[in-house]
């Protein structure tokens, strides 16, 4: 927890770094700010501002958390430069902030953590997690969560459960994931007159703000579960379930999986008029087109397509991170010049130290595009 509680205070609201301007169309000195998702603030704090700094001189970029409710709150407001969001604009928010601009600028993904003692591997499926945070499956020895562990020695004792109290991209990807795998949970969120987004829905357990908040609740609580972005869960030695995807595999949230996920995104989504930032890949079979190898009798097995390996190990909770910005606002060259630090190759490469994936050259393309036409 000591380690934990340093990094939070590097990931505090008030951080700030000095960064400069590169070569271009910016102004000879600029102070940018920004707010929103907890799961991008790492990559934000520890590379892309710090590198900024090092490689220029002159300018600020701050940037505090508070959840990807508040970022969209935030740029809608225009008190900050730039926000930040893992869960796209709804219809209504778009609305409000008419000029807002969503551009993928990042790859991670959120997944199940996990507080028992004596085990440290844990296999749990969409609907089993659904029926947790239903509450219908409420002790860690259900027979549910044993068919997924066999082997494993589950306790009998009632399951804690954590969930985000803010508003959180984090939870959009999760109840995006719960809804996509689970028709139950489906018709739990339509009883709530609810549908998959930033807002909590669930029918157990405690609220806790920011990923660092539901973090640090598992930690300290014996025969727990939450939900948190990448970092955090590496961040406090917690221990993250290996969650089962399309093909059926129990895949953990590693850089190589988030990006066999991004790869499946269709290239129809990376266009100004259809882009949001749905979670980057879809959970179910149909839809990824999946087709197990088929072995015929007496014959090895058929050796699977470049596709079919992708899918096989692809995490199902991955997603794209965006970067919400005003194209009305005096600002543009200043964020252009910024974001295109943070989109270029060598920024991007850095990521996995922060439990982040290169962004694929497909939408990085996309990206710089929506950039320029700012």
């Amino acid at each position: 927890m000591k380690r934990l509680a340093a990094r939070l205070a590097v990931l505090g609201a008030a951080a700030a770094c000095v960064v400069g301007t590169t070569a271009g169309t910016a102004s000879a000195s600029f102070k940018l700010t920004g707010a929103g998702s907890t799961l991008i603030q790492p990559m934000l704090a520890n590379v892309w501002i710090p590198d900024f700094q090092n490689a220029n001189s002159g300018d600020t970029v701050s940037y505090g958390g508070g959840g990807s409710t508040a970022g969209i709150n935030a740029i809608t407001g225009n008190t900050v430069n730039f926000g930040a969001s893992d869960a796209p604009l709804t219809s209504a928010q778009a609305s409000a902030c008419s000029k807002c601009v969503q551009i993928p600028w990042a790859l991670s993904a959120t997944g199940p953590v996990f507080n028992i003692s004596g085990v440290s591997n844990l296999n749990l499926s969409g609907p089993v997690l659904a029926e947790i945070y239903m509450g219908t499956i409420t002790n860690w020895s259900d027979p549910k969560i044993k068919a997924l562990n066999k082997g494993v020695t589950l306790p009998n004792a009632p399951i804690a459960v954590f969930w985000r109290s803010d508003g959180s991209g984090d939870t959009f990807v999760w109840e995006s994931f719960l809804a996509d795998t689970s028709s139950a949970y489906k018709s739990f969120l339509s009883s709530k007159g609810a549908v998959a987004s930033t807002t909590s829905v669930y029918g157990v357990g405690t609220g806790e703000k920011s990923n660092s908040g539901v973090a640090a609740a598992v930690a300290s609580t014996p025969d727990s579960i939450g939900y948190v972005s990448t970092f955090y869960a590496r961040d406090a030695n917690l221990h993250g379930a290996a969650v089962e995807n399309a093909s059926g595999k129990f895949i953990h949230p590693y850089p190589e999986s988030m990006t066999d996920a991004a790869d499946q995104v269709p290239a129809s989504q990376l266009s100004s008029s259809s882009y949001n930032s749905e979670p980057v890949i879809a959970n179910d079979v149909a839809t990824l087109g999946y087709t197990p190898p088929k072995v015929k009798k007496g014959h090895k097995a058929t050796k699977p397509t470049a596709k079919q390996l992708e899918i096989e190990n692809l995490y199902p909770l991955s997603t794209f991170t965006d970067v919400l910005v005003r194209a009305d606002t005096s600002d543009v060259p200043d964020l252009q010049t910024f974001i295109k630090f943070c989109l270029s190759s060598a920024e991007q490469a850095k990521g996995n130290g922060q439990s982040f994936a290169p962004l694929p050259a497909a939408v990085v393309k996309f990206d710089l595009a929506q950039v320029n036409a700012l």
